[in-house]
């Protein structure tokens, strides 16, 4: 909620998103000594797909949230997994252990309680935060160090606040780069997650991260973090190409149960353990998208605003951290490398340009590993969704 009596403050940086990107952004900023404003047009998110970390991306979580290890014991929101089982290349499972990697385990996170988690954090390194709070315009100023008259609005009224510097961290809508008329890349990628909850009275003692190739997409599959006491939960996700017939089942109950009733190992495993379904469907976009500019004069964008991968890439929290920290570290050098106008703070910036230049470099790694693993499933040739993905991404949208 916005402060009374208070309807214009001025910030060093203020980032529209407090997902993982801009929590993550805010807490490198603010621990420089930054005054930053991080908005939420949110005051509480009800849904965020659950997500899978592997072993390598935990010294990142420590980073941002302290030592996480024994995970049950430490932090709401995470859950230790032993590996993934894949079906993906051929009917065998394939299965990665992580017992031989230094943490020795992997991470699931319930993303409402770990997004949480960064915010809090973000607060306690000196940063502001607002929830409940939309951004409504953004115009450039030249007002001594100030680039930014912003305007929110929130069930409190309208407030306007003043920045040097402006991050775009609003997630797929990019909000501020599209107030800024940066459009959206983009291939020919529908994909799609249909995301279904499921509860059981009992025990689950599989840790294990579950994907598996159909022949109209794949499924993802992960027991969830859950309070003591409370009830086992486990995400299924089923992911495919909007205008296919499979996807127009997926929204229907009878039509995922239609759908994971075809799978290998998912449904059997539903089944032994006595899960039910809880909740409704839920819907997301998981395409493969990037904006023409990552950043601009006086503004950047960060985690999935600039670039979001298909899920399979199990990069997304990842990204989100990793970029952050270098967004954060980058825009702290540009203004505090000497006071500059907008002009100055952009691509031109020395700082700046490194970070394009590792979104750009991001982009076109991210795209050959993605088409790398889609065309390591070699079966069912046939079938639409597998045969768009046996071909070669739009030049386009691998444009540096």
């Amino acid at each position: 909620m916005s402060q009374p009596g208070r309807t214009d403050t001025t910030w060093d940086v203020v980032i529209v998103g407090s997902g993982p990107a801009g929590s993550a952004t805010a807490i490198t900023l603010a621990k420089y000594g930054q005054r930053v404003l991080l908005v939420e047009k949110r005051e509480s998110p009800s849904f965020k797909l659950g997500e899978s970390l592997p072993p390598a991306s935990i010294g990142l979580v420590k980073h941002f949230l302290g030592d996480v290890q024994g995970p049950e014991q430490q932090l709401t929101g995470l859950f230790s997994t032993t590996g993934n089982v894949s079906l993906w290349a051929s009917e065998q499972a394939d299965i990665a252990d992580f017992f031989f990697t230094p943490s020795g385990h992997g991470l699931c996170i319930d993303r409402l309680a770990f997004d949480e988690a960064l915010r809090a954090n973000a607060v306690r390194a000196g940063a502001t935060l607002l929830k409940g709070v939309s951004l409504r315009a953004c115009a450039r100023i030249a007002d001594g160090p100030f680039n930014w008259k912003l305007t929110f609005t929130s069930d409190a009224g309208m407030r306007q606040d003043r920045a040097r510097y402006l991050v775009d961290c609003s997630g797929r809508q990019a909000l501020v780069a599209r107030m800024l008329g940066v459009p959206t890349v983009h291939d020919d990628d529908r994909l799609f997650a249909y995301a279904q909850w499921f509860s059981c009275a009992g025990e689950d003692d599989d840790r294990y991260t579950r994907i598996e190739a159909t022949p109209d997409g794949w499924w993802y599959s992960n027991r969830l973090p859950s309070p003591e006491g409370c009830e086992t939960g486990r995400l299924v996700v089923f992911h495919s190409d909007k205008d296919l017939p499979a996807a127009r089942l997926a929204v229907s109950r009878q039509g995922f149960d239609q759908l994971l009733d075809g799978s290998t190992h998912i449904a059997p495993l539903l089944k032994a353990r006595g899960y039910r379904p809880s909740g409704k469907i839920r819907g997301a976009p998981a395409n493969s998208q990037r904006l023409r500019d990552f950043c601009g004069d006086a503004w950047i964008a960060v985690g999935d605003a600039a670039q979001a991968y298909d899920p399979l890439s199990s990069q997304g929290i990842d990204k989100a951290l990793r970029t952050a920290s270098h967004a954060g570290h980058m825009i702290h050098y540009a203004l505090t490398d000497r006071p500059q106008d907008a002009a100055g703070l952009g691509r031109g910036n020395t700082y700046i340009h490194q970070y394009d230049e590792q979104q750009r470099q991001l982009w076109q790694t991210y795209l050959s590993q993605r088409d790398f693993y889609y065309r390591l499933q070699p079966r069912w040739s046939d079938q639409p969704f597998w045969q768009r993905r046996r071909q070669p991404a739009n030049e386009a949208n691998r444009q540096r």
